[in-house]
């Protein structure tokens, strides 16, 4: 895991807005640890941990024969109208099960989108969508906002 290239709607590499709320900060270099994300802030290191954690989503994000990765956006702020998730990628497959299994094991089903528990199990997530914005708005609406 790691920087990556965004699929259309994509990000400046620390945060990407859609329509103000569904607010993400993107993770850079991120590894699943047992303490929490692990990610880049500029050269300083930092964690995310997983008590800050409310509820995890997967989605598989841009075109089937292009360019796409399976992106991981982990709720650690909810208000009445809007949302916070900090981000991170993987590659499809393997590389997306494995983080899948380690979020779901760390923070339990409960916590877990449908999706990701999919991704976790079968290797794939429920969810799909061709760029970012439409991402953000499927994942607003299964937050129920």
């Amino acid at each position: 895991m790691g920087e990556f290239d965004w699929p259309d709607g994509g990000s400046d590499g620390t945060c990407f807005d859609s329509g103000e709320r569904y607010r993400v900060e993107v993770l850079a270099w991120a590894e699943i640890g047992a303490d929490g994300v692990r990610f880049r802030e500029g050269v300083e290191p930092r964690v995310l941990g997983w008590d800050r954690v409310l509820h995890a989503l997967a989605a598989h994000v841009g075109e089937p024969e292009g360019v796409s990765t399976v992106v991981f956006d982990l709720v650690v702020e909810r208000k009445e109208t809007d949302c916070l998730v900090c981000r991170f990628d993987a590659d499809p497959g393997e590389s997306a099960q494995t983080a899948a299994r380690a979020i779901a094991d760390r923070l339990g089903r409960a916590r877990c989108s449908r999706s990701l528990l999919e991704l976790a199990a079968e290797g794939v997530p429920t969810r799909s969508y061709a760029d970012l914005d439409a991402l953000a708005a499927g994942s607003l609406a299964e937050l129920g906002y």
